[in-house]
């Protein structure tokens, strides 16, 4: 029986102090919202709160959904820090009809009836339009984006208004989830769509994902080594924003002569996995593969409230064959990779 597991530092004390901060640092931010004049007191003393969270996340306010405002606190697409945004968001206090909070950027489809300046080219916003495709074994659209005014813009300013619009339209989590390749034109696009559009097929893709959803993938079942793995789609770490941390449990077994487990062994297998879901209260089961007899189930957990214990008592159960538990930090989930369509 081997197990492994590293530390890392908490952030939990930053946090508390920020919302510890936030009754005077609110009525602050109200008076510069009122008066549209930020004081770089005001600016300097949130940057330094959120600084203290982590030096690489964005902060801004913003127009609220429910609420009058909204205070974002973002990981800008960055993995290592979604998990840290989304901490702070769940210690924040309830909204009101003032202040939300939200840990990543939300939709602002009003945007589209603007004009935005991109280094001195005026953008009207509503004459974007877009063509997009569905990738379906990755369960995301690849997206082709054009303006009649990329035709005067440098590349990187038309990635820029491209970016932005698709985060705008959708939020930066729909983006990152339901987003794959983002292509850009200055050439006038056949079957041209326009933005309200795109959200919603984008809408509509997200809704066929709300019950928990598995697929089944792997090599021939006739090939020398066959392999099989059972996989949540879409596979995409931000759809479990605060789960950073990888729990990799490998059982072995005795089965069949191509490595797959014989009805025994799959069995047994099946009631660990049945005792695994029941430890879950912290951490969710994403995938597990099987091969050259062995099983690897691999879950995610959240570092700052998850303990393994429990797993590892579990992983000693074990008669099958050797058990491994193996826990290090992954908010980027390279762990499951190598599972992803």
């Amino acid at each position: 029986m081997i197990f492994s597991r590293k530390r890392r530092p908490d952030p939990s004390a930053a946090i508390a102090a920020f919302w510890s901060a936030w009754p005077q640092l609110r009525a602050r931010s109200e008076a510069a919202i009122a008066s549209r004049d930020f004081p770089e007191g005001l600016v300097a003393d949130l940057s330094t709160r959120v600084n203290d969270i982590h030096p690489e996340l964005e902060w801004e306010f913003s127009k609220g959904r429910v609420a009058e405002h909204a205070f974002i606190v973002s990981a800008a697409g960055d993995p290592v820090l979604r998990a840290l945004a989304h901490r702070w968001r769940q210690a924040a206090p309830a909204a009101d009809e003032t202040w939300e909070f939200h840990d990543a950027r939300q939709a602002e489809p009003e945007m589209f009836e603007a004009t935005f300046q991109a280094d001195g080219h005026r953008v009207a916003l509503a004459e974007l339009c877009y063509a997009f495709s569905l990738d379906e074994p990755r369960s995301e659209y690849d997206v082709v984006v054009f303006h009649p005014a990329f035709a005067d813009m440098t590349e990187e300013q038309r990635a820029r208004v491209a970016f932005l619009s698709l985060a705008w339209l959708l939020g930066e989590d729909a983006v990152e989830i339901w987003i794959g390749g983002v292509n850009i034109t200055a050439v006038p696009l056949d079957g041209a769509r326009s933005p309200q559009e795109l959200a919603a097929a984008v809408a509509e893709l997200a809704d066929q994902y709300r019950e928990e959803t598995w697929v089944l993938m792997g090599n021939s079942p006739d090939a020398e080594v066959p392999r099989v793995a059972t996989v949540q789609r879409p596979l995409k770490p931000a759809r479990w924003p605060v789960l950073d941390t990888h729990v990799a449990i490998t059982l072995a077994f005795r089965g069949r002569d191509n490595g797959m487990p014989d009805p025994d062994a799959l069995t047994a297998l099946r009631d660990f996995e049945d005792r695994l879901r029941e430890l879950l209260a912290d951490a969710a089961l994403i995938a597990h593969e099987t091969s050259g007899g062995v099983r690897t189930f691999h879950v995610y957990a959240d570092s700052a409230r998850f303990s393994a214990d429990a797993v590892e008592k579990l992983a000693k159960t074990w008669s099958g064959g050797r058990a491994k538990v193996k826990v290090s930090a992954d908010h980027g989930w390279e762990g499951v990779r190598h599972l992803r369509p």
